[in-house]
């Protein structure tokens, strides 16, 4: 039954409320299934309260074998390696060298930089940037094949689908260990994870944006006699630009912690170092890693959101 509503600016006013919906059988079946569904994935997952409560000491424990951070592997010259034979100029700046000197250079900027904490942390964020920008290249045109308004054909449209689906069930550390067994150890490994799950993450993202656009504009490009680059071109991309940065910059964010996952299967980037911390029980320097990663994150999250507010 409608209730009725009275107006609190006039009281004179009487609103009719709609009335409650009606709960049949249904929908205290549903609400029966649901419940049943999540008892059977609480008791798949192992949840006990129980045990966690137990085990918060030990929590407590770990936490205090951290305490406090070492932050001597970052800021301990030692810990660098420097090349004695090659000065600090030299070393920056791409001057003519002796061929030993070039030798140690190279070794230095090569295989032993990246293996320092400022070193993997430029590394990480070099991934993900390379990661991010090959697969903006790639999803950018697969975004208008996978769209049901822009692909050239039904036909097209179904496999660039497929294809996107299909890689995209498969995570990026699966991918890390295979890119790591065919290029061996490395950034190159993870920077080639991160661009294809990124690119198809990004295609699905920008199909489904260039769905949802006016329809409107295109018909009206298409009437001066547009042809399909053209009305891509001055319909469709003007409108999906917004959206195109804002799901680059939100990968880029994801992608720099993605990063730091694959150094762990040995991909390159801040990872492997905090890997290699906690496995030697090195807690200490383990935590001031993880406290560097946590500020490469708010800071490329910062600047992200500066960037997304100038061009968005």
């Amino acid at each position: 039954m409608a209730q009725r509503l009275q107006k609190k600016d006039n009281p004179d006013i009487f609103l009719e409320a709609p009335p409650a919906p009606k709960r049949g059988v249904r929908f205290f079946i549903a609400i029966a299934l649901l419940f049943i569904i999540l008892l059977w994935a609480f008791q798949g997952a192992k949840i006990r309260p129980g045990e966690l409560l137990e085990g918060i000491p030990q929590i407590g424990h770990t936490l205090g074998r951290m305490l406090p951070p070492d932050f001597s592997k970052l800021t301990d010259a030692k810990n660098y390696f420097f090349p004695e034979q090659v000065s600090w100029t030299e070393l920056l700046l791409p001057v003519p060298l002796a061929q030993a000197q070039a030798r140690s250079k190279q070794r230095w900027w090569n295989n032993i930089f990246p293996q320092t904490v400022i070193g993997a942390t430029l590394e990480t964020v070099q991934m993900a940037l390379a990661g991010t920008f090959m697969a903006l290249l790639v999803a950018f045109p697969l975004g208008f094949l996978a769209a049901r308004n822009t692909t050239p054909h039904p036909f097209v449209y179904r496999i660039v689908r497929t294809l996107l689906n299909l890689l995209r069930t498969i995570p990026d550390l699966a991918l890390g260990l295979l890119f790591v067994a065919a290029v061996g150890l490395g950034a190159f490994a993870g920077t080639l994870a991160l661009a294809i799950h990124t690119a198809t993450v990004l295609g699905k993202l920008l199909s489904e944006s260039v769905e949802n656009i006016d329809e409107g504009v295109v018909e009206a490009i298409r009437a001066t006699g547009a042809g399909y680059t053209q009305i891509l071109s001055f319909a469709v991309l003007p409108q999906i630009l917004p959206d195109l940065i804002s799901f680059t910059l939100y990968r880029l964010e994801t992608n720099i912690r993605a990063a730091s996952v694959l150094g762990l299967i040995g991909a390159g980037g801040i990872g492997y170092l905090m890997n290699t911390s906690f496995r030697t029980f090195q807690y200490q320097e383990a935590a001031a890693i993880v406290l560097v990663l946590i500020a490469l994150v708010m800071l490329v999250d910062y600047l992200s959101s500066r960037l997304r507010t100038l061009v968005v």
